[in-house]
């Protein structure tokens, strides 16, 4: 009888440091939005990746933002941030392995945040694999090497190097984590590469693009909600019906921009968006409303 194996992988980071970018390389596919804003992840991703007899459910998890215990972490916090923190804890608790992701250049200069995380997850013995990211953006290489060799004296099962999504160290996240995995069965067909719904996934599609292209002020406070789908018929590509929400009158005017020009450019880079991810033609309509308090 042939032994599947199954692990769920939470990836844990400060902010930015690429969790989201390295979630859609593995899996092959744009699950997790991504923009240079902190804290761009709301919600828990899963994506699933399949070879053989083995299975990763992959957990892209928003940003971690301390390095003590789980339950400091929260004191300090209200509101949408303590969330986000909760949302990130449960999938730590949940996880088989746990991937931590950490931008190199921050790490040169000040690494003891992680280190808590991983004296933690010895602690709680929970395998550890450590991916450091953007080394294309280090200026010198060298810089590198004092800290690999303080890193291998750590309890981490890997240590990996990534440059950008296409360098060819991401499969060796997959293979050090497959090699974690622990005996059981998969939980999703080998076909499917995530459980998050088609209205979810489009809506964050948009949001990340309200993100990138708006002021600090708007995209926080802006919620994204897909109305409806229908299916292509004949010609007619799929249409996808959205409406943003944003959480003031004065917002309202700026996401439409003059003209319609902000709206316009919004809706044109999230159909592209949509149309590269599921492989065919999109129709986008989006209208913009203001949050009435309840």
């Amino acid at each position: 009888m042939t032994t599947t194996r199954c692990a769920l992988v939470a990836l844990i980071g400060q902010p930015n440091a690429g969790k989201s970018t390295l979630l859609n390389a593995l899996v092959g596919a744009r699950l997790a939005i991504i923009s240079a804003k902190p804290n761009t992840t709301r919600m828990m991703v899963r994506g699933a990746q399949t070879f053989g007899e083995t299975q990763i459910v992959w957990l892209d998890t928003p940003g971690l933002v301390n390095g003590g215990s789980r339950a400091d972490a929260t004191k300090m916090m209200r509101g949408f941030d303590r969330t986000l923190q909760q949302q990130a804890e449960s999938a730590m608790a949940e996880a088989d392995v746990l991937v931590l992701v950490a931008d190199v250049n921050k790490a040169l200069r000040d690494f003891t945040t992680e280190e808590r995380w991983i004296a933690n997850a010895a602690k709680a013995k929970q395998p550890i694999v450590l991916v450091l990211t953007k080394t294309d953006l280090l200026k010198d290489k060298k810089l590198l090497l004092p800290l690999l060799e303080r890193l291998n004296e750590m309890p981490v099962a890997a240590v990996i190097p990534v440059a950008t999504p296409r360098n060819q160290a991401v499969p060796e996240v997959a293979k050090a984590v497959a090699k974690l995995a622990p005996e059981g069965p998969h939980l999703f067909p080998a076909d499917m590469l995530t459980d998050q719904p088609l209205p979810e996934r489009l809506a964050e599609l948009t949001r990340e693009q309200v993100l990138r292209l708006m002021n600090a002020e708007v995209p926080y406070g802006a919620t994204v909600v897909t109305e409806a789908i229908s299916p292509p018929e004949g010609e007619a590509p799929m249409l996808v019906q959205q409406m943003i929400v944003v959480p003031k009158n004065s917002h309202k005017p700026m996401m439409l921009g003059e003209g319609g020009a902000m709206i316009k450019k919004i809706g044109t880079q999230a159909r592209h968006a949509m149309q590269q991810a599921l492989g065919q033609g999109v129709r986008l309509e989006l209208r913009v409303i203001v949050r009435t308090a309840k």
